[in-house]
């Protein structure tokens, strides 16, 4: 009797199990299907395109293998694209991650006007950067924009940064730490309400009443992996810059703000050449990758130390 009423709970168990499967089963499926769709269908057919010579509009098209690979790194407008992407990242996230830290150091020691500080870093980053863009144009226009009046009337030669090739990717790069820095002083107050008040004023009683000295060996260390998910996320979003290219400069002057992502939309939609376009978008999604996976590798080395 008692091997039969085992065996009859064993099974009673085993099939109260693979119920509870099947309802899991049911209520993944609709994230897995819209995942599939959404993400990794597009994703394959990008890898599939580009081994194909298929031009959008065409119903025909013929496999080219690695093609579009060699044709892309014997490019100089893709190296040209890729070098103005690195400067633009090199210049925008060192200079928007420190801002952002000193600057919502500050705020962070503020009670009552705290919240009005918040909103007002974080108004670039809710607004429309399309819109914007062309109020930073006419703000950085060498002929009638404030700062080339200001600096004329300070005696200084006049920056027209969209017209010279050699000041357009700066002015690009205004406009991207501008942009970035709001965004920064958001994660970066969220790291710092981790930090308890008992280490600050640990450090005031060890005599650090420095702000600048305060923020080195105390506050920053304590913020090490809020800094490097802001590093990583910053350079993914350098990477991505193609509005304010689109908007202010097409590319130019000479090809000086050819971005990455700008040379995958004009070969994809201005040439026409999706096979093309797919291998560049394989090559940012590489670079996208990679920046992930080392934020995964270094928050996990963080864990463990």
């Amino acid at each position: 009797m008692s091997s039969a009423s085992n065996a009859a709970s064993l099974s009673s168990r085993e099939v109260i199990r693979r119920r509870h499967e099947a309802l899991a089963y049911r209520f993944c499926g609709p994230a897995v299907l819209l995942l599939g769709l959404t993400v990794i269908a597009p994703v394959l057919f990008v890898l599939v395109a580009s081994l194909t010579d298929y031009r959008l509009g065409r119903t025909t098209f013929q496999w080219i293998g690695l093609g579009n690979y060699v044709t892309m790194f014997s490019s100089p407008y893709v190296w040209q694209a890729l070098r103005n992407s690195a400067v633009y990242t090199a210049i925008v996230v060192p200079l928007s991650v420190f801002l952002a830290l000193f600057v919502a150091v500050l705020i962070h020691g503020r009670t009552t006007s705290r919240r009005f500080y918040e909103i007002v870093y974080f108004l670039p980053v809710a607004s429309t950067l399309t819109a914007m863009s062309i109020v930073w144009s006419y703000v950085l226009n060498g002929r009638i924009g404030p700062l080339a009046d200001l600096m004329a009337s300070m005696g200084l030669p006049r920056l027209d940064f969209f017209s010279d090739d050699s000041l357009a990717l700066s002015g690009l790069a205004i406009i991207g730490i501008w942009r970035l820095v709001g965004y920064n002083v958001v994660l970066f107050l969220a790291g710092l309400t981790t930090i308890p008040a008992e280490v600050q004023d640990a450090a005031s009683l060890d005599g650090m009443d420095n702000f600048f000295d305060r923020l080195r060996y105390v506050t920053w260390p304590l913020l090490a992996p809020t800094t490097v998910l802001v590093i990583v996320l910053n350079c993914i979003q350098a990477f991505q810059v193609f509005d304010t290219v689109a908007v202010l400069t097409n590319g130019g002057p000479r090809g000086a703000t050819n971005m990455l992502l700008y040379e995958i939309n004009t070969q994809s939609f201005g040439s026409l050449k999706i096979g093309y376009g797919s291998a560049l978008t394989v090559l940012y999604l590489i670079l996208i990758g990679g920046f992930s996976i080392l934020q995964v590798a270094l928050s996990d080395r963080k864990g463990e130390s």
